[in-house]
């Protein structure tokens, strides 16, 4: 007991003890730092007060723990509304590259080119959004131009510097976008017209707005079904329904001279119809003399390098030798529909008849210069048959409105028989 209370047992540690604040000594402890969930003090470390230092001691660094990183959710970013015009303006754009310029869509006005589906500043190619919204049918950009592939632009309206699209397409049509832009054309130009008619008669007097509104209210004119003005009747013309009938015969219409001069244009034309036809037949004959040569080849008994002119196609080109064979015997044979060109002497020889020279210079190029030249006076007479029937009508026509107008003047001279 005296051992428990003495000085030295009461100062001397214990092992337990001991053990024990050992194991809680920051020494022993790991280096490890643990994380914690209480933020961080912003305060720079420097700025803090450190505890002064021991003399003799050597101070010891602490390092200090990481932030650890936030458990909470992040906010979304709320989404831009109409009223932020320049941040939308930003996020919508298109960095392209488009146009000729080849910049971004930048939300000025753009046209798409239907060629190759790429899309151009208005301004860049000088036109409008008002132009290219209103009056463009099909945009053709100046890369996929050509002749024959390009813009198509509606009919624009009438009234002056309008914009917009006429209404031809509408029942009924119409050359202005809108009634209220066809009526405001029709007061401006009733209104360049001078309210009183000036002195004189002469007919280059420009007219009235009283005379403009009767000539347009007269029903001397009126629309015709393509949209054009034309007159209602014709100057001199008669009133058919009252009884009063043309008399269309040479003997009342064309007086001697006209009359002699048609019937003249008339036998000319008939004789060029009958050479024609002529022509017709020769050309007939020239493809029967082909093909007799080609069957000769074929059989063995002309060589390819052989001329094969037929001695019958002399008469081509002339038109009265040609006549007088075609209406012999052998030549309307030759030349009926189901003829064909054979021996002259009808022994059934495939060349009697043909020249069997080889290159032949007289006869060369026979298939196709006989051709060329029946051809040509074919044209020729034709164009000479157009000029005469046209010289015929125009007589005609000048004796009918000569008969017309004889008719609405009424002063022609009767004579009555005693």
């Amino acid at each position: 007991m005296e051992n428990l209370y003495s000085d030295d047992y009461r100062f001397e540690p214990d092992v337990f003890i001991k053990n024990e604040s050992a194991a809680a000594s920051p020494r022993a402890a790991s280096y490890t730092p643990i994380p914690s969930t209480e933020t961080a003090d912003i305060t720079p470390s420097s700025t803090r007060a450190s505890p002064p230092k021991k003399k003799g001691t050597a101070a010891t660094v602490k390092k200090a723990p990481k932030r650890p990183k936030s458990t909470l959710p992040k906010k979304r970013r709320k989404p831009k509304t109409g009223t932020d015009d320049g941040s939308a303006a930003d996020d919508d754009s298109d960095n392209g590259p488009y146009c000729l310029c080849q910049g971004p869509d930048d939300h000025r006005w753009m046209i798409c080119c239907e060629g190759c589906d790429d899309w151009f500043h208005g301004e860049c190619i000088n036109l409008s959004k008002e132009v290219g919204e209103n009056l463009i049918e099909k945009f053709i950009c100046p890369r996929c131009t050509t002749k024959q592939f390009r813009s198509i632009y509606k009919k624009s309206c009438s009234m002056g510097a309008c914009k917009k699209a006429a209404r031809l397409r509408q029942s009924p049509p119409s050359y202005f976008c809108s009634n209220e832009h066809a009526q405001a054309w029709w007061e401006r130009l009733v209104a360049r017209l001078p309210k009183a008619a000036k002195g004189g008669s002469s007919l280059t007097d420009q007219l009235s707005q009283e005379e403009f509104m009767a000539l347009l209210s007269s029903g001397l004119a009126t629309v015709d079904e393509n949209g054009f003005w034309t007159m209602t009747a014709a100057p001199f013309a008669t009133d058919h329904s009252k009884g009063d009938e043309i008399d269309n015969s040479l003997d009342s219409i064309l007086s001697e001279e006209e009359r002699s001069y048609v019937e003249q244009a008339a036998n000319t034309r008939q004789q060029l119809e009958a050479e024609t036809l002529l022509c017709h037949k020769m050309l007939t004959l020239i493809e029967m003399a082909q093909e007799r040569r080609r069957a000769a080849i074929a059989a063995g008994r002309l060589g390819d390098d052989m001329c094969g002119y037929d001695q019958r196609l002399d008469t081509i080109s002339a038109r009265d030798a040609f006549a007088a064979y075609a209406r012999s015997p052998e030549g309307a044979a030759t030349l009926a529909p189901d003829g064909s060109l054979d021996d002259p002497l009808g022994d059934g020889d495939p060349v009697r008849g043909m020249c069997e020279r080889k290159r032949c210079k007289t006869h060369s190029g026979w298939q196709k210069a006989l051709a060329l030249g029946i051809r040509h006076q074919i044209r020729e007479m034709a164009a000479q048959s157009e000029a005469e029937e046209a010289a015929e009508r125009i007589v005609r026509q000048a004796a009918a409105e000569r008969w017309k107008r004889k008719q609405s003047e009424k002063n022609w001279v009767e004579i009555l028989d005693e």
